[in-house]
């Protein structure tokens, strides 16, 4: 069952409305005779209908036209619901004083909580007119979809040139029972006129490099959590960035994005720069580290080649089956830098990640599934890739899978063959060939198998 609950004056503000009680008046003409009063800004954990009765009076005449005007203050708060007499067509009037009652509800689907502002506008007959607003918050337990929870991690104070890490945590909702139990996003809720360029905008963590600022200058970073029911909850994670007190370093690198399988790329950090104590670029000696940061699971370091250079390179495996992360870090600082990333000076850190794609499904087939020989004739068996268009190599297997054995050649290439027996009754003899990325062995019996019979036939 929902109430209606009031938020209105106490009998003081009432009596007070003419002085404005209850909320502060703003005139649209520097002086006027009309006094507007609200409720005092409130607070509500439940989603009941509300109700909010606003006064106003004049001294040079009647109240003539009042209205309701609702604003969401909050970044993505969804629209207040069943709003009624906004424009007051239901208006009660005395003498020179007159109210108006606003209704509404408040959203059913919270992602956070929300606060929205209040104003109600009046004219009297003279056509003074005056203004004044209050608040509604709305805290999320007021949600009745049970949406999921976002949890990032503590505010921080960095310095420019500092890697930030981000971190979010989903709980509550309707996570997913296999798989990952949520969906993240990080978007920048307030760059404050900077560039803030996220390592990753999809998982539970990400990073990016502060900028440079000549100020203390806080921005926002917004996760956002989606359950299996596509339902999302937010939380916002503040980054307060203070200016360098020494000449620092701000590594740059825009290599990244999906290559393929067995590709040489360049990890490429030339556009580094150098900021002087008042943000200003200046020359100077830069020093890199290029190191292997992570990969998927059971995976070896890549080498890198040329590590300590600002322009580094790395080679993919050739073999890659499902689509794969891989991350590198660019160190850089204004002093050398230890195999182990330490340095004497500060060390700036900028993460760069690559998708390696999947190679295609192997699709494996013979021209020649059926054959009829003659005893004692030389057989050929040969396994087709119609579909295969990559560049890495395909590994075969042939096998035979009933009696009477045969003596088979070329058993781990593309063709097999073999004699076939004297027999004196017509014998099917069935084979199987497999083909894969990696070569084949009892454990990996390959991605794609065939069957292929020979039925030998006794001599005339």
């Amino acid at each position: 069952m929902v109430f209606s609950r009031l938020i209105t004056f106490s009998a003081i503000s009432i009596l007070l409305s003419a002085c404005g009680g209850g909320g502060t008046s703003s005139s649209s003409t520097g002086s006027t005779p009309v006094a507007v009063s609200v409720p005092s800004a409130s607070t509500v954990s439940v989603g009941d209908a509300l109700s909010f009765i606003g006064q106003a009076s004049s001294s040079a005449g009647q109240i003539t036209q009042m209205s309701w005007q609702t604003e969401a203050l909050t970044l993505g708060a969804n629209p207040l619901t069943a709003i009624t007499n906004a424009d007051c067509k239901t208006m009660l009037t005395s003498g020179n004083s007159a109210s108006c009652t606003l209704q509404l509800t408040p959203p059913t689907k919270l992602t956070a909580d929300y606060t929205y502002k209040l104003t109600l506008l009046a004219t009297d007959a003279k056509g003074n007119t005056s203004s004044t607003s209050t608040t509604l918050k709305v805290l999320q337990s007021a949600s009745v979809t049970n949406n999921p929870v976002a949890q990032t991690g503590a505010d921080a104070s960095v310095t420019s040139g500092d890697k930030v890490s981000l971190s979010c945590a989903g709980s509550g909702g309707t996570p997913a029972t296999s798989g990952t139990a949520y969906a993240y996003q990080w978007v920048v809720e307030d760059a404050a006129g900077l560039t803030i360029s996220l390592a990753s905008t999809t998982g539970a963590s990400s990073s990016f490099v502060a900028p440079v600022v000549k100020d203390a200058t806080t921005v926002k970073l917004q996760c956002r959590v989606t359950d299996d029911k596509q339902k999302t909850g937010t939380a916002t994670q503040k980054i307060t960035i203070t200016p360098v007190l020494k000449p620092t370093i701000v590594p740059i690198s825009y290599s990244g994005g999906t290559v393929q399988p067995g590709a040489a790329v360049a990890l490429d950090g030339s556009k580094t720069t150098m900021y002087d104590v008042f943000g200003k670029e200046v020359s100077g000696t830069i020093y890199y580290l290029w190191k292997f940061k992570s990969g998927p699971a059971g995976t070896t370091p890549l080498t890198i080649y040329n590590p300590t250079s600002s322009v580094a390179s790395v080679v993919f495996p050739s073999v890659v089956t499902t689509t794969s992360t891989y991350v590198f870090t660019l160190n850089a600082s204004t002093a050398p830098i230890a195999a182990d990333g330490t340095s004497a000076d500060t060390v700036k850190q900028k993460d760069v990640v690559f998708f390696v794609s999947a190679l295609p499904p192997i699709t494996l087939t013979s021209y020649n599934l059926v054959q009829v020989v003659q005893s004692g004739a030389s057989v050929q068996l040969k396994a087709e890739t119609p579909n295969y268009t990559g560049s890495s190599p395909l590994y075969f297997s042939w096998t035979q899978t009933n009696t009477p054995l045969v003596t088979l050649v070329g058993t781990n290439s593309q063709i097999a063959g073999f004699i076939a027996p004297t027999v004196s009754v017509a014998t099917t003899l069935s084979f199987r060939v497999s083909a894969d990325y990696f070569p084949i062995t009892v454990a990996n019996p390959g991605s794609a198998s065939v069957d292929l019979l020979v039925q030998v036939q006794p001599k005339n």
